[in-house]
């Protein structure tokens, strides 16, 4: 693939990064590559913007850089992956699942780029919808994972949970995590729920703090609708979250309907690439 034109998306409006970004662009420069600035890009930070163009997103530029930690990411997922526009990270958070190459080392991780010496990582999405009725109430895409929670109240909630279909259970518990292979190193985890290799075509479920403790993980084909309904809300309204990012209200009236995405996010992996290694990095397996 050859790479003439870059989008470069910081840390969502945070110009601490400013130093980063520029750092990062004078690289891509220096290998003559035009650099116009992503949508999330503080805009204290002078350049070229991708959002002054008029040609779509995948006309614009060849790849999409991301500089910050794993949320930044997360945020600026969702239009990369509809325009199909393969994706690298620059981790300058702390975990870095998905931001991976650090900062120090992007001079040498881009030159493994325009040498061919990477590959793509296709990694599932989610699309959720809210449901009153016949009408869509809310719409959304994920990454991670879609958490349906009990929101600001201190009792548990109750809810039906369908499988295409197919009754599954009607949990009282915090709520319920239905996460990616990529989420699975999230939210997810920390509640319990499996690592999932990347490229694994499936999508766990996981509830949060369920009142039946026999009540566990499940893992589901990544073609498996969910649906969550006869939602049983305390005090106050449960939450819908997408990568704890985006949100919406619930009263109980509503369904929740989860599925794979139509489009994937194409991250950009180095050959050298090893996900055992990135998971004892990041969870301290080595002690």
């Amino acid at each position: 693939m050859k790479i003439n034109q870059v989008g470069l998306f910081g840390k969502f409006n945070d110009n601490s990064v400013a130093d980063a970004v520029t750092e990062v662009r004078s690289v891509l420069e220096q290998n003559q590559i035009r650099v116009l600035l992503g949508s999330t890009t503080s805009m204290d930070i002078p350049g070229e913007r991708i959002d002054t163009q008029s040609r779509p997103l995948s006309e614009l530029i060849d790849i999409a850089i991301v500089v910050g930690g794993d949320g930044t990411m997360l945020n600026a997922a969702r239009n990369l992956a509809e325009h199909d526009v393969p994706t690298v990270g620059v981790n300058l958070g702390r975990l870095g699942f998905l931001t991976d190459i650090a900062l120090q080392d992007f001079a040498s991780g881009m030159d493994s780029i325009l040498l061919g010496s990477y590959h793509l990582e296709p990694r599932t999405m989610l699309q959720t919808t809210v449901m009153l009725g016949e009408e869509q109430v809310f719409s959304g895409i994920s990454l991670n994972d879609t958490v349906v929670s009990k929101g600001n109240t201190g009792r548990l909630i109750e809810f039906e949970i369908r499988a295409d279909g197919q009754f599954v259970s009607h949990p009282r518990s915090d709520g319920i995590i239905v996460a990616t292979p990529t989420g699975s190193t999230a939210y997810s985890l920390s509640a319990g729920g499996p690592i999932i290799y990347p490229n694994l075509p499936v999508l766990s479920m996981a509830p949060i703090c369920p009142h039946t403790l026999s009540n566990r993980p499940i893992i589901l084909g990544e073609e498996t609708e969910i649906e969550l309904s006869k939602l049983k809300v305390a005090e106050t309204h449960a939450n819908v979250a997408l990568d704890g990012l985006i949100s919406f209200q619930l009263d109980g009236s509503e369904t929740v309907l989860i599925r794979k995405a139509a489009k994937k996010l194409l991250m950009i992996r180095m050959n050298h690439h090893n996900h055992f290694e990135t998971l004892q990095s990041k969870l301290g397996w080595n002690g």
